[in-house]
């Protein structure tokens, strides 16, 4: 058939709509991964080292370049200026270069656009109050390729564009809270819905933030990266659909029920 019955996509949300309204025209189905702007709450409770260690992981692949990985870190205030020091140092020993580089933890960027792209949305935070607390500028070390330097944001607001607008980049904004329900309300208050995650050692704060938090993927105490058993499907603007697992297989299967009469 010229008229498939299924597209699937994994882009930008702006293309994402652009598909479902042609799509629309023949009321074909979508799978769309969209955008993220994954929120990271770190409890007072938690294991510091480990948090610190898997946020950053999780980010510095691809060069923060994976719709899951985390995008908004929001700290515990007790433990707020620990997890920052710890952060920076983890960042700071980040080595850049080549992918086939030894040791290489981190590369460039896809192309110049999204160099600059995330160039300017750290000068529109810096403009608007947010401490560079390392990095913050184009890395020219490096030979060749598009490279931005690994960087820590503090002293930025909820309403800041780098707190809403996916960064897609080797950059990480932190904000301090005081309670789980102002870190709830926080990492809710956005517009996408794909991951999320929570660092603490109390297994009641586990059990509500999995109920209230409003991302289709949540993760506790590990890095932000999905199995292949599971369902990789985003909330609001994130998507329509998933992948992986038996639900991801389900987005590509019709279902067909039939009712024989063996009386008749």
């Amino acid at each position: 058939s010229d008229i498939p019955s299924i597209i699937s996509m994994t882009g930008s949300l702006a293309t994402g709509k652009q598909i479902m309204a042609s799509a629309a025209q023949n009321m074909t189905k979508v799978s769309l991964e969209l955008g993220g702007k994954a929120p990271v709450i770190v409890m007072d409770d938690c294991d510091i080292d480990r948090a610190v260690a898997d946020i950053w992981n999780s980010r510095s692949l691809y060069s923060g370049q994976i719709c899951n990985s985390p995008e908004r870190i929001y700290v515990q205030e007790g433990v707020y200026n620990e997890f920052l020091e710890k952060l920076v140092t983890q960042v700071k020993s980040t080595k850049v270069g080549l992918p086939n580089d030894k040791d290489v933890q981190m590369c460039g960027l896809i192309h110049r656009m999204q160099l600059d792209k995330v160039a300017d949305m750290v000068k529109v935070a810096v403009d608007d109050g947010a401490r560079i607390e390392t990095g913050g500028k184009f890395n020219f070390n490096v030979p060749s390729g598009y490279h931005f330097e690994p960087t820590v944001l503090t002293n930025v607001q909820q309403k800041d564009a780098i707190m809403r607008q996916e960064i897609f980049g080797p950059v990480l904004p932190v904000m301090k809270f005081q309670t789980l329900d102002e870190a709830l309300k926080l990492a809710n208050d956005c517009d996408y819905g794909l991951t999320s995650s929570i660092f603490t050692s109390n297994a009641a704060t586990v059990h509500r933030v999995m109920t209230e938090l409003k991302f289709g993927e949540t993760y506790i105490n590990r890095d932000h990266f999905e199995a292949i058993q599971g369902f990789h499907a985003g909330w609001r603007k994130s998507g329509i659909g998933g992948a992986d697992g038996k639900h991801g297989l389900m987005e590509y299967l019709g279902t067909r029920c039939v009712y024989w009469n063996l009386h008749s």
